[in-house]
């Protein structure tokens, strides 16, 4: 399956998926390099026990949103947990890293959140953000997450590999596509499975501060 140029938000109702820039949601490389350099670091990223992939490192956070006339609003949600998800049963937990006022973050969150079609927009609901860097396995397996949308977004990258697959619910592949950094494909969740393929990095994993879910 052949690699596709990025969209626009139209494509979304079209198709069930779309591939954006930054550019399309107001965000610059400037804005990106500031990101990485806020959140990608062995300071905020914790390798949790019994993760899946076994080398990722993550942070998290969930925003709650509510759409006014023609704006949303964000604000911390009451809680970061995750149940029974991503082949975990039960109630996973992390230690938050808070957004809801990063002004880079809240406006790629708008951005995101605008180009949904007006008609298919929930007046209010939660959006979780996981930041996530690995090595080997990005993910283990074509999966769903439960969530009306998915956004897989890439702030960095080094090494090769890391492409993102779209399969159809009869296991068709749809789209196979490597993002660039400042690149995302925002899709619906209950059209398609997700997977990305193996990366070979170019560097080993860093060593980073440990957390046991409490």
């Amino acid at each position: 399956m052949d690699s596709v140029a990025p969209g626009h938000p139209g494509e979304l109702a079209q198709h069930g998926y779309v591939v954006l820039t930054d550019a399309a949601l107001g965000i610059s490389d400037e804005d990106r390099h500031l990101l990485r350099k806020r959140y990608f670091t062995t300071d905020v990223l914790r390798r949790y026990p019994n993760d899946i992939p076994h080398d990722r490192l993550r942070a998290r956070d969930v925003l709650r949103y509510d759409w006014t006339s023609t704006d949303v609003t964000l604000r911390e949600h009451t809680t970061i947990d995750i149940i029974d998800r991503g082949g975990h049963a039960g109630t996973r937990t992390f230690h938050r890293t808070p957004v809801a006022t990063d002004d880079i973050i809240t406006r790629w969150v708008r951005g995101i959140l605008h180009a949904i079609p007006p008609q298919h927009r929930q007046p209010r609901g939660t959006f979780g953000l996981n930041f996530f860097r690995t090595f080997t396995d990005v993910v283990t397996e074509p999966h769903q997450d439960g969530e009306e949308y998915i956004v897989v977004y890439v702030i960095a990258k080094s090494g090769t590999g890391a492409m993102t697959e779209l399969y159809d619910l009869s296991g068709a592949l749809v789209l196979k596509h490597e993002l660039l950094p400042g690149e995302l494909i925002l899709f619906r969740d209950d059209r398609f499975r997700h997977n990305a393929t193996p990366s070979s990095p170019s560097t080993p994993p860093p060593t980073a501060t440990p957390w046991s879910a409490r």
